[in-house]
């Protein structure tokens, strides 16, 4: 075996979304539930590098994960059985509460036989972390082979490409748009808006009969990018995604431009004051307030939970009517441990994990699916799948969070974020801000 070096810069930061379950305790990301912690960690490791080759099935795996920790052991055994009878493998659930407790985990033992052969990671600049240091499996084939064949959009494979290579399977994948109260739109005469305009003007239509248009997610000081990303799509989709690369500066007068338009929506009463999202459903649910942008899980949550409500969704529609919809979407990875032992096992219960039978036990477990195979029950969950595998109409884009190419940029943009929204800082005061930490992490020339 010949020796080589791999010198991993695991500089991410921890503050990640785990999504809580909703559901019978599953778990994901977005409003997964968000676990977080800080941890700009650099590990530089020289260790004995193994054969790339797949190793042999040695009938057993574990799994180990940070989104099950809440699941009944009934629901748990359920899935482990699913997955063990699909795949020949026994697989042996390792669920972690405490998402910093397995970051370290997997980082103490990736290098070694002993890591897990299957572990959930964060897609992104977490995984490309992974993928620079040689760590985890190359599963290009097994996608091509047997994750796309079972139903999972081959559209959202960018998020986990590095080097024209697929590195990571998800674990879920989780679409969002906007949720409004149909009885609100019914006692309005309100529909479904198809242009920008129409937008506002159902906007303007509820304020005026008293009631908050849309609801602002406080989620813990993380989720301040929700509307940013949907009003900065809307505008030009091309915009978000050149933005998201640091083609772009935040201070380019196109993002002004949307940002002066959201602060004229706040000032035209539009927004709600930041809220958690119990206290969001609750307002939604009684009409307080008429429309929320939120992930299918949550979709499932309001409906199943607060007051059984008739609600609706739709997509932002964009400001230039030649333009497409953008539906944002956050996928949880599921990697292969390069090195474990139980690489081959790991392999083969992938080569399973996306069939029919086993997705739909997963479903039950979690409320998440990933196969088009299995249907939500929840109409607007469903309606939300129909939105993102409709090419032809729709965009697809990885959302802000996982999106945005400099974890350091990206923080400080999320914490000016909510600062607009609380109406402590104005556009240009957040804007400069944040072009202040871009132009000190990537130098002042970078977007010229």
């Amino acid at each position: 075996m010949k020796k080589r070096t791999l010198t991993a810069l695991l500089a991410v930061a921890l503050t990640l979304c785990s999504v809580s379950g909703c559901g019978n305790g599953g778990a994901a990301s977005d409003g997964q539930s968000d676990s977080l912690a800080e941890d700009n960690s650099q590990i530089v490791e020289n260790v004995e590098g193994q054969e790339t080759g797949l190793q042999e099935n040695t009938g057993k795996v574990e799994f180990w994960n940070d989104k099950l920790a809440s699941t009944e052991q009934s629901d748990l055994d359920k899935l482990a059985e699913s997955a063990s009878t699909a795949s020949g493998v026994n697989v042996e659930f390792i669920s972690y509460t405490d998402v910093a407790s397995m970051r370290t985990a997997v980082e103490q033992s990736i290098h070694s036989p002993d890591a897990p052969g299957l572990f959930t990671w964060w897609s992104g600049v977490d995984l490309k972390t992974l993928a620079d240091a040689g760590v985890v499996e190359d599963l290009t084939n097994v996608w091509e082979e047997y994750i796309i064949p079972n139903g999972v959009p081959e559209n959202v494979t960018d998020s986990l490409t590095f080097d024209g290579k697929i590195y990571a399977a998800p674990y879920s994948i989780i679409y969002s748009s906007i949720v409004y109260n149909k009885d609100l739109f019914d006692q309005y005469g309100l529909k479904e808006p198809e242009t920008f305009e129409e937008f506002e003007n159902v906007c303007q239509t509820l304020v005026d009969n008293g009631i908050t248009p849309l609801g602002v997610d406080a989620g813990n000081g993380l989720w301040g990018f929700k509307w940013f990303q949907c009003l900065i799509a809307a505008y030009d989709p091309q915009l978000y995604l050149d933005l998201c690369a640091n083609q772009v500066k935040y201070t380019d007068e196109r993002v002004v431009e949307v940002m002066d338009k959201w602060k004229e929506m706040y000032d035209k009463g539009f927004f709600s004051i930041p809220l958690d999202q119990t206290d969001l459903h609750k307002a939604e649910a009684s009409g307080e307030i008429a429309m929320q942008e939120m992930a299918d899980y949550e979709a499932i949550n309001l409906c199943d939970n607060f007051g059984g409500g008739n609600y609706g969704t739709f997509v932002m529609p964009p400001v230039h009517p030649d333009t497409k919809k953008t539906v944002f979407f956050e996928i949880a990875p599921i990697c292969v441990s390069k090195n474990s032992a139980d690489k081959g096992s790991a392999i083969e219960v992938l080569k399973t994990w996306y069939g029919e039978n086993n997705q739909r036990v997963f479903n039950e477990v979690t409320n998440f699916s990933c196969s088009s195979n299995v249907e939500s029950d929840n109409s607007c969950a469903k309606e939300m799948v129909e939105f993102a595998v409709d090419s032809e109409n729709y965009n697809l884009m990885l959302r802000y969070y996982e999106n945005a190419g400099n974890v350091n940029i990206r923080d400080v943009a999320i914490d000016q974020l909510l600062k607009f929204e609380l109406g402590d800082a104005s556009v240009l005061e957040i804007l400069n801000t944040i072009q202040a930490k871009a132009d000190e992490v990537l130098g002042e020339g970078y977007a010229n």
